[in-house]
């Protein structure tokens, strides 16, 4: 599934007939020894290890070996590229549901590892590119040493800031360096977009300062039970496509230029090493914050001998699954009242409460190619459909259940919302989840000024929303004491172009 379908709605309508290839529309079928041929090599673990892009990227002439056979990592890449193309197609034109399943077991992989590896065959990986980006093109892959998530990308990366491997010094002062290194040399602020991290993944390294992203947890931090069959619903799956895919068109997209400075940029740190000094503004506090939007994944299935606790397992997982559906129904359902219940909600010109709540949903995340009437048209005809509630969840509400017991609320709402789908209905239910996944691990929030805005899934009532010289979104701090933490970058609706900047408001801004 395209991970992007989100903002690609109608937007390539007109070209894509014109881009795919001649041999895909005709009877041509890749035999299934192929397609697992491909799978096979794409899921070894050489594709997780962060030492082996250097050895890939930098050879003069690179070849893949597995087992006995040898060929040129150009034409692996290709190769490998066409038949999962084809496998895809194959799958989703069939009409055969024991293919489909098929296709499903073939490309099961709960840890991510075939993803990473179409990451790193992608012909960005292939060129040098600007130190911060490569570092969140590749912070899934593994290292024996985590200061090797840094040291590993210096020898190809565009521009390494003066950043020398010292293994003398520890992985919070190696990142911290780094960090500061990258917003100094590069005097901008992109690489804060790295400091979210999925809900499910704890904090590892203490005294790590908020400012610097974390990039000691890969792949296997993730629980198994978070680890879904698809790039929705799997943390690992859906930042090794987003990521590549938003650093890459960015030019695709709206421009985000909140702070729209004409001052030069400037960046200090404290003596300690723990304190980044920025200029910006404190703009507004989050009066109202949303629930976190997750994707309704039950958990993996689990087999055991025993015909009994299988029954069991499944009727528990049956009732995960509509509990989950019913909080991702009633987060949405929250969402929008936080939209359509504010008195002094901030809109666009010429566009309604509804338009700001679709267009923040994701993130204005829509090409600038598209026809913006038909996307947000599509996707309010999308969340009406998946998303309404039912005269039995209002009946539930008057009784006041999802406060007195909102799990059970949930579970009954997710339930009512399955028995009311028909077959015929079923694929355009999952479809509503795939229109949304730009908003997943994540919360939508009100400021006292009635700026809608999406937010990292740890903020909460009382967060500052900050405009910080160098940065091209708006940030979320909190306060603490006489400085302030950051949560990560956001999206506030109607000053991403930059009309809430003034350089005669800034202030130095200490972020420990």
């Amino acid at each position: 599934m395209n991970m992007f379908d989100a903002d690609r709605w109608h937007q390539d309508e007109n070209t894509i007939s014109s881009k795919v290839p001649d041999r895909i529309e005709n009877d041509f079928v890749i035999p299934n020894e192929a397609k697992k041929g491909a799978i096979g090599v794409l899921s070894r673990p050489w594709w997780t290890r962060i030492w082996t892009v250097q050895e890939m990227v930098l050879a003069p002439s690179a070849m893949i070996m597995c087992g006995h056979l040898a060929a040129p990592a150009l034409d692996v890449r290709r190769a490998c590229a066409d038949v999962l193309m084809h496998a895809v197609s194959d799958a989703f034109d069939t009409v055969d549901d024991y293919d489909l399943l098929s296709f499903g077991d073939l490309f099961d992989d709960p840890n991510g590892t075939l993803y990473m590896a179409r990451m790193r065959t992608h012909p960005s990986v292939s060129a040098r590119m600007e130190l911060g980006k490569l570092l969140r093109f590749l912070r899934w892959l593994k290292a024996k040493d985590s200061r090797d998530k840094v040291y590993g990308s210096l020898g190809i990366a565009a521009s390494t800031y003066g950043i020398e491997p010292d293994y003398t010094i520890s992985t919070v002062e190696c990142y911290t360096r780094a960090t500061f290194n990258i917003i100094s040399g590069s005097r901008w602020l992109e690489i804060f977009s790295a400091l979210r991290r999925p809900s499910c993944i704890d904090t590892t390294l203490e005294g790590l300062p908020s400012w610097v992203p974390d990039w000691s947890y890969d792949f296997s931090s993730v629980p198994d039970e978070e680890k879904g069959p698809s790039a929705i619903n799997n943390p690992i799956m859906r930042e090794n496509v987003r990521t590549p895919m938003m650093l890459e068109m960015t030019d695709s997209f709206p421009e985000w230029k909140a702070s729209g400075s004409n001052m030069p940029f400037t960046a200090g740190l404290s003596s300690d090493g723990k304190t980044l000094i920025l200029r910006g503004m404190i703009l507004d506090e989050l009066n109202r914050v949303g629930e976190k939007l997750e994707y309704p994944w039950p958990g993996p299935e689990l087999q055991s001998e025993s015909v009994f606790r299988d029954s069991i397992h499944e009727f528990k997982r049956n009732w995960r699954i509509y509990g989950s559906i019913g909080a991702a129904m009633d987060t949405i359902k929250g969402w929008q009242d936080l939209t359509f219940e504010n008195k002094n909600l901030q809109t666009i010109s010429g566009e309604t409460r509804m338009d700001a709540f679709l267009t923040t949903l994701l993130s204005n995340r829509i090409r600038v190619t598209a026809d913006r009437r038909k996307v947000l048209d599509y996707l309010q005809k999308s969340i009406g459909a998946s998303f309404k509630m039912s005269s039995s969840a209002t009946v539930m509400n008057q009784l006041h259940l999802p406060h007195l017991a909102p799990k059970l609320y949930h579970k009954l709402l997710g339930f009512g919302k399955i028995c009311s789908i028909d077959d015929s209905e079923i694929l355009s239910f999952g479809k509503s989840f795939t229109d949304v996944q730009l908003a997943f691990d994540q919360r939508m929030a009100t400021t006292g000024s009635g700026y809608l805005c999406m937010v990292p899934w740890p903020s909460q009532v009382g967060d500052r929303i900050a405009l910080l010289r160098g940065g091209r979104t708006p940030y979320v701090l909190r306060k603490a004491r006489e400085k302030w933490e950051i949560l990560g970058d956001c999206y506030v609706h109607g000053i991403m172009p930059g009309e809430a900047w003034s350089d005669d408001e800034c202030v130095d801004i200490e972020i420990i």
